[in-house]
């Protein structure tokens, strides 16, 4: 009777395995534990990484560089936007403007707005305060710019337009052949909609004069545009044309298609072409 209570510390095969793999796990634990280091419990270190990196200063956004913006908490996704935005000759005129910088979010936006510091503005800020400040949203200033006739250059000592943006609305009048309304400006890549509100009650579209086809650059409608060639004649053409690295001349297409003298006089009238 006397030995029956070491009866109790007798183990199995199977249970002395089981306790040396239950052993192992709790000293591997340990060791764990010692090992890696603890997060401290001071509520101060809960701060996501995005806010403990969140500086803030005073800034420019149309000179700040890529570095400073990071440092804004600018994405770096927006920060190419940005510097995008300024090499197209994009430019803000009002702190509110960042709003408008495309991904940026909301949240972030309107703590750094209050930040924001433009320097270095020409005309255009004080045509802004006065734009304003008038009756209606309307300005009072006499000075006005035909968008279907104006030069590059007029463009530019009127609107103190950055010469790209100038370039862009150039192009794209071009393109259209004439604007037809005054909102079409609008859809030039680079125009900021405070340009546009600058410059809305300035702006008024001119009557233009037909302009002659040049025949060195025609395309395919423009020929048929003609009434006078069939769309083989115009294929045969402007074959010729690029075997002549890019010209062709009168006698060369009267010959080529065979036209009457009243065809090729009124061909000469219609556009502008070599003899």
């Amino acid at each position: 009777m006397r030995n029956e209570w070491k009866v109790y510390f007798l183990f199995s095969e199977k249970e002395q395995k089981g306790m040396l793999v239950l052993g192992c796990i709790l000293l591997f634990s340990s060791l764990l534990s010692l090992l890696l280091p603890t997060k401290p419990s001071d509520n101060r270190n809960t701060i996501t990484p995005s806010v403990a990196h969140f500086i803030v200063f005073e800034f420019d956004p149309n000179t700040i560089d890529s570095s400073k913006a990071l440092q804004l908490g600018i994405p770096p996704k927006q920060v190419h936007t940005l510097l995008n935005y300024r090499r197209k000759g994009g430019r803000f005129y009002r702190s509110e403007q960042l709003a408008n910088l495309y991904g940026l979010s909301p949240l972030l936006a309107e703590k750094l707005i209050p930040f924001v510091r433009i320097n270095g503005l020409n005309n255009r800020s004080v045509y802004y305060n006065k734009y304003k400040e008038s009756t209606n949203g309307r300005n009072n200033f006499t000075w006005v710019i035909d968008i279907n006739n104006a030069s590059e250059t007029e463009w530019m000592q009127k609107t103190n337009l950055s010469k790209p943006t100038v370039q862009r609305i150039m192009r794209y009048k071009n393109y259209l052949g004439n604007f037809e309304k005054v909102q079409q400006i609008k859809k030039v890549y680079g125009l900021s909609d405070a340009d546009y509100d600058l410059l809305h009650g300035h702006m008024f579209v001119g009557k233009t004069k037909p302009v002659k086809l040049v025949a060195n650059t025609m395309n395919f409608k423009n020929w048929q545009s003609l009434s006078m060639f069939t769309h083989k004649e115009i294929g045969i053409i402007i074959k010729t044309r690029k075997g002549n690295g890019g010209r062709i001349g009168w006698r060369e297409i009267v010959i080529l298609c065979d036209l009457t003298e009243n065809q090729a006089t009124s061909l000469k009238q219609k556009i502008t072409i070599n003899d």
